[in-house]
């Protein structure tokens, strides 16, 4: 969720030292062995354990790289198993020259041509999609001059640059979400992050337009972005981001923006919601939503960061970002709430130093994760596809 590099740092590289402490809170912290199998404590018994069916588990899948050295993947929204979309940059690591866009079949991942408005640099954030044929990608652009807001859409054979109000000549977009092709959120910030000048928007498309919808009455002044962006209905969104270096969480209730009250401290960076009495949100800490209020369900382990969340069910929710190792490396983090409590699930191996952004989840428990990798060969995409055995 790159903003500039000093957002990029801030918003999406944060875990940068070592150490792992146990999940507190509601969550359970699983052992597990090299080989992607949860391990759990059993009681001795004379008896073998029946056979296990099935076991939630992830695994890393090959992720296309258009340019060497400076690949990453940002965003991804799933419609089903075999039909999802990622997104993000190809170029520069830091500031990729160019769009991103690739489709999941349900095997494999390939590249889909995208617009690219600026003439510097162009990079996708986020992603939605309601169908095959039904895809929203937001992101930010560069003539060399700032950033300025991007939206682009599918239609199903291409993707096409949308018009955004006159007034957004500055920022970035960082989250979308769909409810109806009518029924799109996106959200972001207008102006400048080097210059502290960066305030919250969100923008809604009714199938024909964007249109800003105001979010600082509810924020008020200072320094404020918004990162992420869930939606169930059209009545019911939920908004994260920070105010002057602390969380905000905002809910859309069909007729305006308004600050939703946590206790909970720490970054929220990923949000994602089943209905108005059930919602989740992830960054150093987990939080649940039960239609009247947030209570923290966890945290990141220390000097980790969840960024991102995504939920099959009330009792199966996968949260997904990076831990370090004692040489400074980050892994992936994959964590899966049962209902009762947390199991963090490590999955086959896989070089460089990893971090995951973003991650989708469907119905029938198939899981979507992407991120990028950092290796000798420079910056590559990485994305790995999961399965929580829903129904088995």
């Amino acid at each position: 969720m790159a903003l500039s590099s000093k957002q990029q740092r801030a918003l999406t590289n944060a875990a940068v030292t070592a150490g792992l402490t146990a999940l507190v809170g509601l969550v359970v912290a699983q052992v597990v062995p090299t080989d992607g199998n949860v391990a759990t404590t059993t009681s001795p018994s004379r008896s073998p354990s029946p056979a296990v069916a099935c076991e939630p588990r992830w695994e890393p899948v090959d992720s296309p790289d258009p340019q060497d050295g400076g690949s990453l993947l940002l965003g991804v929204a799933a419609v089903g198993p075999g039909d999802a979309w990622a997104v993000g940059g190809a170029g520069d690591p830091v500031d990729p020259t160019a769009t991103l866009t690739i489709q999941w079949d349900g095997d494999e991942w390939d590249v889909v041509p995208s617009p690219n408005p600026g003439s510097v640099a162009n990079r996708f954030e986020a992603v939605a999609a309601l169908s095959s044929d039904a895809a929203w990608a937001v992101g930010r652009a560069s003539d060399g001059f700032g950033d300025y807001p991007v939206a682009a859409e599918w239609d199903g054979g291409d993707w096409n640059l949308l018009p955004l109000p006159d007034d957004l000549t500055e920022g970035a977009l960082m989250g979308v979400a769909a409810v109806q092709t009518d029924d799109v959120w996106a959200v972001g910030f207008r102006g400048d992050v080097e210059a502290g000048t960066e305030r919250a928007i969100a923008l809604h498309w009714d199938g024909a337009d964007w249109r800003s919808a105001p979010v600082l009455p509810a924020l008020g002044g200072g320094r404020t972005a918004l990162v992420a962006v869930a939606a169930t209905s059209r009545n019911d969104a939920w908004a994260v981001g920070y105010q002057r270096n602390r969380p905000v969480i905002l809910h859309y209730d069909g007729r305006a923006w308004a600050r939703s009250a946590s206790d909970v401290a720490g970054d929220v960076l990923g949000v994602a919601a089943l209905g108005p009495d059930d919602a989740w949100i992830v960054g150093e800490r987990v939080q649940h939503w039960d239609g009247t209020g947030w209570t923290e369900a966890g945290s990141a382990p220390k000097n980790s960061m969840l960024r991102a969340v995504g939920a099959v069910a009330t009792d199966d929710v996968w949260a997904v970002g990076d831990r370090p190792t004692e040489a400074s490396v980050l892994r992936p983090l994959v964590q899966r709430w049962d209902g009762a409590g947390w199991q963090v699930l490590r999955g086959k191996g896989a070089p460089g130093s990893i971090s995951v952004t973003a991650m989708s989840a469907v119905p029938d428990g198939t899981l979507l994760a992407v991120g990028y990798r950092d290796g000798p060969r420079g910056r590559a995409t990485f994305s790995i596809r999961g399965t929580s055995c829903a129904g088995a």
